[in-house]
């Protein structure tokens, strides 16, 4: 389901639509009928419930935002998987950083882009090579953990999946993590450090 924050980003933009779109004197089944059809067309769905809120959410808002006559809204649209996948890669070489005790950002990024032969901004990559940039930096930081430190999966408390809020802590030879409580709206985040829920030695 969509956040809050994602619902009030839809209906402030679907707003300026809907004053582009439809006359003045539409009534509200006229609006809600335009709403569903737009919806409808956009992402194969016609109740907000019903949006999924990654590749739905990133189509609908691109299709508002071209009724709206928004471009700088319909920029950031287009490129919203791109976006989401470039921030899994960021996470990925923060947890490699933390998993091999040296800090890993986006030169580390853009290096493993350019050994790949790739551009050295991830806005020239296409996101199915983009995401296959990210599987490749996973697959290496769960070698990482196997090789060097022994995890042997979720059954041994040692998960190996990817979560990008995840926070590896070095322990002398060995490896231990924690998981942020997740937050069911980001906006509302509280400020300082995650509770400990989950470590792994």
């Amino acid at each position: 389901m969509l956040s809050s924050k994602q619902q009030a980003m839809f209906w402030a933009l679907w707003a300026r639509a809907e004053r582009e779109e439809l006359p003045i004197g539409a009534t509200p089944k006229e609006r809600d009928t335009a709403r569903r059809g737009v919806m409808f067309r956009a992402c194969g769905r016609i109740s907000l419930k019903d949006v999924n809120p990654t590749a739905d959410f990133d189509r609908l808002m691109y299709t508002v935002a071209s009724l709206a006559g928004d471009y700088q809204a319909m920029a950031y649209w287009v490129n919203a998987g791109e976006r989401r996948t470039a921030h899994m890669i960021g996470e990925c070489a923060r947890q490699i950083g933390e998993i091999v005790g040296e800090p890993k950002g986006w030169e580390y990024c853009q290096k493993v882009f350019v050994q790949a032969g790739l551009p050295a901004s991830w806005m020239d990559i296409p996101d199915g090579l983009l995401f296959s940039t990210f599987e490749m930096m996973d697959t290496h930081r769960r070698r990482l953990l196997k090789r060097d430190y022994g995890w042997r999966g979720e059954r041994a408390g040692q998960p190996l999946g990817f979560n990008p809020a995840r926070i590896y802590i070095r322990r002398g030879l060995k490896v231990g993590y924690y998981d942020p409580l997740p937050v069911a709206d980001p906006s509302a985040a509280p400020s300082g450090e995650a509770p400990l829920v989950g470590c792994a030695v």
